[in-house]
């Protein structure tokens, strides 16, 4: 099980992608957050996975120190519970939001074994989402289910864990007058469609290359990995 857990998080720790924060003594770290998942849509089977994860980020990307314009986001993504690559030659989506309708094509991840879009809108946690894919003669119907309203643990308290957590490297940026990122995503353990384990994830990027993050328990609040 350690095991399982330590892999699990060397994955997690591989999304690094981060936020701008202004140089000052007294850090708190969800002021500059750029990137914010604030919730997780979730439909699987046996053999595949569907998310569709919505908040807002940083309309252009720049590890710059400068937190600019922030926009919605929603990424749409398939995988396989196995982790092994989709053999895919074409997917196309329509993603139900209430009474909005939205199709297009996911296309191959450059970064993992998924396909997704970015469908350009943010998803209110009561809204009802339901997702219809077609791939290779494969159909995938669904509605998702927002598994944050599970969470013991919201977006806010996950924050202030990260900002107590890693107060020691996030004043060493400071005094360093190292700009840095921060980033909050939500991260599922697909190994098993028996297995609903979600965790908070805060990580942190310098100008200068270091980084940093922590992986929260959505239930209990325990740190179950950190990268310093």
């Amino acid at each position: 099980m350690k095991k399982k857990i330590l892999c699990f998080a060397m994955l997690a720790f591989s999304l690094l992608a981060f936020t701008a924060c202004k140089k000052t003594t007294n850090v708190v770290i969800d002021d500059y957050v750029i990137e914010e998942r604030c919730n997780l849509f979730v439909a699987q089977n046996d053999t595949y996975c569907v998310t569709f994860s919505t908040g807002l980020r940083e309309e252009n990307y720049a590890l710059d120190g400068v937190k600019n314009n922030m926009i919605d986001f929603g990424v749409l993504t398939l995988s396989r519970l196995d982790h092994n690559p989709l053999a895919i030659t074409q997917c196309n989506y329509t993603l139900t939001i209430n009474d909005q309708i939205l199709s297009g094509e996911l296309k191959a991840s450059g970064y993992d074994n998924t396909f997704s879009a970015d469908c350009g809108v943010r998803a209110d946690d009561n809204s009802v989402v339901s997702v219809q894919l077609n791939f290779d003669g494969v159909s995938f119907s669904s509605q998702l289910e927002n598994t944050v309203g599970d969470f013991a643990v919201d977006k806010d308290a996950a924050l202030k864990v990260a900002n107590a957590e890693l107060s020691n490297e996030l004043q060493n940026l400071a005094k360093n007058k190292t700009d840095f990122e921060v980033v909050m995503k939500i991260v599922k353990d697909y190994s098993s469609s028996e297995v609903k384990s979600y965790y908070w994830y805060v990580g942190v990027i310098g100008v200068d290359g270091q980084t940093y993050g922590i992986l929260i328990d959505a239930i209990t609040s325990d740190i179950i990995a950190k990268k310093v």
